[in-house]
């Protein structure tokens, strides 16, 4: 058996690593394919910012919201707690996020449901 090439290797390597990261992204980033031309890295990161924020405030309490902005962009949201609930055997929060990209009024809304998973990891459920 011949070895194989460094960089034949090399290339296996980065299509695995780009594989799994855009499988990781997709998980934490659901809005994914929703926003057009969509956020920037740094939008994305205040957007789950913002979001941990929310759900890591206690108690949790129906009507608080959490906000972010990116003066670089123009874009910016608010993610508010519509409903707390248990969803099998996890505490959940259905939240509304409200985003503005490019400071293109009116904004979307999307809804999703957040659950803290036996780990303590706060999970998109859709």
């Amino acid at each position: 058996m011949q070895p194989r090439s460094p960089r034949c290797l090399s290339a296996a390597v980065a299509g695995c690593f780009i594989l799994s990261a855009a499988a990781a992204q997709a998980q934490v980033m659901p809005f994914r394919g929703n926003l057009g031309p969509g956020l920037s890295p740094q939008d994305s990161q205040l957007l789950f910012e913002s979001i941990a924020r929310l759900n890591a405030a206690e108690p949790a309490k129906v009507g608080r919201s959490e906000g972010w902005s990116n003066p670089q962009t123009n874009s910016s949201g608010t993610s508010t707690i519509l409903r707390v609930f248990h969803s099998g055997g996890m505490v959940c929060h259905r939240l509304r996020h409200h985003i503005v990209i490019d400071g293109q009024q009116p904004g979307r809304d999307y809804r999703l449901s957040w659950c803290r998973t036996s780990t303590g990891e706060w999970k998109s459920k859709g």
